[in-house]
């Protein structure tokens, strides 16, 4: 078998890559040099809240180490350990928010089915407010009265001895 019919066929003496499916993804050697973001322009806000809550959590952590490891003496490693772990867990970060072909669909599905909320107006939340602060109030103020009445109950028959009767109806010093 000659060179060129074997090229023409994308043989293995072919210089050019193997033809991807139609709207598949693309082969490992088109994506370069690792850094490829896997559906780049679909769920950003996803995407960007959780690295923003990931990164936090990191520089938490990092900080955390860097303060343990200052009982070392030896200041290289107080400042290249969280820096390593920075290094690590941005990649790790980039990798499963970029890269990941799973949880970036989930990403992406998660903020469409946001964006299908029926979101309540301002109004409709001040008004659910307000009903559920009156009804707290409510409930404190039948709750207030339960309690006093079971004191004055408690205290009638004995149980209880805080000279509540006595300070309210004039009886003068409590017991």
């Amino acid at each position: 078998m000659n060179k060129s019919a074997d090229q023409e066929r994308g043989g293995r003496h072919s210089r050019q890559p193997a033809p991807t499916p139609a709207g598949g993804p693309p082969t490992r050697q088109a994506r370069g040099a690792g850094m490829h973001v896997y559906k780049p322009g679909q769920g950003p806000y996803v995407r960007w809240g959780s690295a923003v809550a990931i990164a936090i959590l990191v520089l938490g952590f990092a900080d955390f180490f860097y303060e343990q490891l200052a009982r070392v003496q030896n200041e290289w490693v107080q400042y290249l350990v969280p820096v390593a772990f920075l290094v690590l867990l941005g990649y790790g970060t980039f990798h499963l928010l970029g890269q990941s072909r799973s949880v970036v669909d989930f990403m992406i599905a998660t903020e469409s089915e946001m964006k299908k909320v029926n979101w309540s107006t301002r109004r409709e939340v001040l008004g659910a407010t307000r009903v559920v602060i009156a009804t707290v109030i409510g409930l404190g103020l039948v709750l207030f009265a339960v309690n006093i009445f079971f004191m004055f109950v408690f205290e009638s028959i004995g149980v209880l001895r805080i000279g509540m009767l006595a300070s309210l109806f004039g009886g003068g010093e409590a017991e």
